[in-house]
């Protein structure tokens, strides 16, 4: 009988060692790495999504079609002078290739990409001035113009001395920046361009603000029939800086002449009216 037992319990173990695994455990391990594959890629998306924006302006990468149309103000300060608006262009410097970037001579930077080159996260500051032929970094800029005592001197870098005749004449200047009026640090180039903001550069010395762009509350010219661009409304720009204007205009009427005297300041009109019969 012992013998008989023996031989019993050797056939349950030869059973027990045959029998296959259950794959439950399989199953969940199979199960949370799939899910940690989704989360990953939903992360990446995420991650790739928000690295384009701001700006949106530009090429759909997905359809390349023109989606957006954007106007940013730029004012470049020299020495305590607000410079003249570029004048118009619509190619890159140089070239025939049609810009995304460019102005209408109005003191605002047109941002409408033709090509990924100025679209998405390419339409920086740094792309605009490229595609008018100039110069920008985090410690020189070359612009359009130089201020009006010294109109040939359009490069200023870090160190050099305003001219005799500035308003900040003899003292050592410095790159600086803002956007919408609040100082920014690093380079200006990489900035990403966004609508209805103010971008400002300026050549001054250290303790010196940049002040408020003269074109801060302005509209930007239309680009067609169709187009209708907003008036900027920076509450952040509302102290008026270096760069107010002051000018008077007289208007015929039938009743006699009208004199209209305006007084602005980036900051506020004043308009007061005359009438002479």
């Amino acid at each position: 009988m012992a013998r008989n037992r023996n031989k019993y319990s050797r056939a349950r173990v030869r059973a027990k060692v045959r029998r296959p695994k259950r794959r439950g455990g399989a199953r969940w391990y199979y199960g949370a790495l799939a899910c940690i594959v989704i989360a990953g890629i939903a992360g990446i998306t995420l991650s790739a999504t928000s690295s384009e924006t701001p700006p949106l302006a530009g090429i759909d990468p997905a359809t390349q079609d023109f989606f957006d149309h954007w106007h940013e103000a730029l004012g470049v300060n020299v020495c305590g002078q607000w410079l003249g608006r570029a004048s118009t262009f619509e190619d890159v410097a140089g070239t025939t290739v049609r810009s995304g970037l460019h102005t209408h001579a109005d003191g605002f930077i047109h941002i409408h990409p033709f090509t990924a080159a100025d679209g998405g996260s390419n339409a920086t500051l740094g792309r605009y001035f490229h595609n008018g032929g100039w110069d920008l970094s985090e410690d020189s800029f070359n612009v359009w113009e130089g201020p009006a005592i010294q109109p040939a001197t359009t490069q200023w870098s870090n160190g050099d001395t305003c001219p005799a005749g500035s308003e900040m004449a003899g003292r050592k200047g410095v790159v600086k920046w803002s956007v919408d009026c609040v100082k920014r640090t690093g380079n200006p180039a990489d900035y990403r361009l966004e609508d209805l903001r103010v971008v400002a550069l300026a050549f001054v010395p250290k303790d010196e603000k940049i002040g408020v762009p003269s074109n801060a509350f302005e509209t930007p010219a239309a680009d067609s029939d169709t187009d209708n661009p907003k008036a900027l409304n920076v509450k952040t720009c509302g102290t008026a800086g270096p760069g107010g204007t002051t000018s008077t205009s007289s208007v015929t009427t039938s009743s006699g002449t009208d004199t209209t005297t305006t007084t602005s300041t980036p900051a506020t009109t004043t308009t007061s009216v005359s009438t002479t019969p």
